[in-house]
């Protein structure tokens, strides 16, 4: 940490630049210094690669000492401490600051405008239920709070795929209800945000996704929090993952997919990888379901293939049929803390769109009938014609 407190119960941030190594040194042999958290004594160590900083003495403990900081986790957090003192739009930026009415000590806290807002830098994995409960703290005390990710954990798998675990989902927002969200992460070695935004996830942990580099000089704080889709772009990258799921022998398989995957032998005598093209579309909304996209787009169609032609359905029926496949875990929803959007919007979305593949059409609202039946082949050649028909048609 860069904060304690000295002999006097004055504030000492040893991040700003008036203190050098040599006055620092002197000091440290003057003053004793204290957690402002948990009033231990704790030590000021002025290193050659990591900046100077306080550390607990090894045989203390702290309330907020659960988590220990590496030098890569500091850098980062002292540069975004240094990059909010540039915008001209943010006053009382402050580094490590103790909010004692709730117990938390935010990476940083500022103001913009008449909003108290903090920004919590996360470079290592934590339990999901801190991340809520440190949030829902926030909330309570109307501080608006961001959950900036370290850029060294996005794990890129391609041009444009990228695997992120459940816990790197927590930090996904998002500015548009009819955009897919983004993630915010920053690099310390490059001194720039990377930004991971036209999030369509394809499995629970891979996605296809566009990403941006902003070095801290060239974006303000507003820029960082505006969406960018270019799904143009990643379209290419969907269908190539696409053909790779069809033609390659599937091992592992999530619960969901295996359970699916039992169902389409039992009636249909086919695997997952023979599923139509409708089964595998890039919504935006697709990131708010857990289940793989063919999963849950599938199940769907079944439902729909089960009717005859010309019959009307609501979406309340396909509505309680997905959510009792949500119930008995058939199908997954995503745990997003800072989206607050349901489900059932995927659901819409996803019948929508087959409208515009003239599958269905919509006569309400919310009725709709099937215009035609769904054509299982299991010749992996017309498949393949069939998805890039249906992705070029869709963008």
């Amino acid at each position: 940490m860069f904060v304690a407190y000295d002999n006097n119960g004055s504030m000492i941030n040893v991040a700003e630049n008036k203190w050098s190594k040599e006055r620092l040194k002197k000091i440290r042999q003057q003053v004793n210094f204290y957690c402002p958290v948990c009033s231990n004594q704790v030590e000021l160590k002025i290193g050659s690669v990591i900046k100077a900083h306080f550390a607990h003495k090894k045989s203390t403990s702290c309330l907020l000492k659960s988590e220990a900081e590496s030098e890569y986790h500091m850098r980062g957090k002292l540069e975004l401490y240094e990059w909010l003192q540039t915008q001209s739009s943010i006053d009382d930026v402050q580094l490590e600051p103790y909010l004692s009415r709730i117990k938390q000590r935010p990476d940083i806290l500022f103001k913009k405008g008449e909003k108290r807002n903090v920004i919590e830098y996360q470079c290592s994995v934590i339990e999901p239920s801190i991340l809520l409960k440190r949030s829902l703290k926030y909330k309570e005390q109307n501080i608006i709070n961001f959950w900036i990710a370290g850029a060294k954990t996005l794990k890129r798998t391609g041009s444009y795929a990228f695997q992120l675990s459940s816990f790197q989902w927590l930090f996904a927002r998002k500015t548009k209800l009819s955009e897919p969200p983004a993630i915010i992460a920053y690099s310390p070695d490059l001194k720039a945000f990377i930004i991971l935004h036209t999030i369509i996830p394809f499995s629970p942990r891979s996605i296809i996704g566009n990403h941006q580099t902003y070095p801290t000089h060239s974006i303000s704080f507003h820029e960082l929090f505006t969406q960018y889709n270019h799904k143009a772009r990643i379209m290419p990258a969907w269908i190539n993952k696409i053909r790779r799921f069809r033609m390659k022998t599937i091992g592992y398989k999530s619960k969901d997919a295996a359970s699916f995957n039992h169902f389409l032998y039992q009636t249909r005598q086919l695997p997952l990888s023979y599923l139509p093209s409708l089964a595998f579309l890039p919504l935006n909304s697709t990131y708010l379901i857990e289940s793989p996209v063919y999963v849950w787009q599938g199940w769907i169609l079944i439902y729909i293939d089960l009717l005859p032609i010309k019959c009307a359905f609501t979406f309340r029926d396909i509505y309680h049929y997905f959510a009792e496949k949500v119930t008995d875990g058939t199908i997954s929803i995503r745990s997003l803390p800072f989206i607050d959007v349901h489900y059932s919007f995927a659901i819409k979305d996803y019948l929508l769109n087959l409208c515009h593949f003239s599958f269905l059409k919509q006569t309400q609202k919310n009725v709709f009938i099937k215009e035609r039946s769904i054509t299982w082949t299991t010749r992996v050649e017309e498949l393949l014609i069939s998805d890039n028909k249906v992705m070029n048609k869709f963008r």
